[in-house]
């Protein structure tokens, strides 16, 4: 009975001393700059439940378009300074966490822009970046829609330029 109460003892004592060492290495990874988790190039609504057929062609899309999406977000990373994004990240997360209140579109933009104070050259780069990354996401989604049901894709989200385009099909 003394071994059970001394073991239960020793690993107690154990788990009291490295319990402050592990929360501190969370911490650590928490607030390093760059440990942002990389988002996917393919990007569907949560409320789209994929099959395993659905799963394994998109898996196959990543796989492709994952190195050119980061390339382009690499270069868009390059063109702001930590200050900048970090002014960046706090109007998106703001804008996420007001969900449907929030701003979106061109306002989202504009509050962006207007939260990272860009010079004039850091503008021109940004926006340059930023129409390449536009027009890969507009290809990878031309590439997945052929893959989702009709019911899927009423789920995706509509874009102005999209729905002006599906005006002009209904009305010819």
């Amino acid at each position: 009975m003394t071994k059970f109460w001394k073991c239960l003892l020793s690993l107690s004592l154990a788990a009291f001393l490295v319990s402050p060492l592990m929360a501190e290495d969370a911490k650590a990874k928490k607030n390093k700059p760059n440990a942002r988790k990389e988002q996917p190039a393919v990007q569907l609504p949560k409320d789209i439940t994929l099959t395993d057929e659905q799963k394994t062609k998109v898996a196959e899309l990543e796989k492709e378009y994952a190195p050119k999406m980061k390339e382009l977000r690499e270069k868009l990373d390059k063109v702001m300074t930590e200050e900048q994004k970090k002014a960046r990240l706090d109007v998106m997360k703001e804008a996420r966490e007001k969900g449907k209140e929030g701003r979106k579109g061109k306002e989202l933009q504009q509050a962006i822009k207007d939260a990272m104070k860009l010079t004039e050259e850091q503008q021109k780069s940004y926006d340059e970046a930023d129409k390449k990354v536009t027009a890969l996401r507009l290809e990878i989604l031309e590439k997945v829609k052929p893959l989702l049901t009709d019911e899927q894709k009423a789920k995706l989200p509509q874009r102005p330029a999209a729905k002006k385009a599906k005006d002009k099909k209904k009305a010819a």
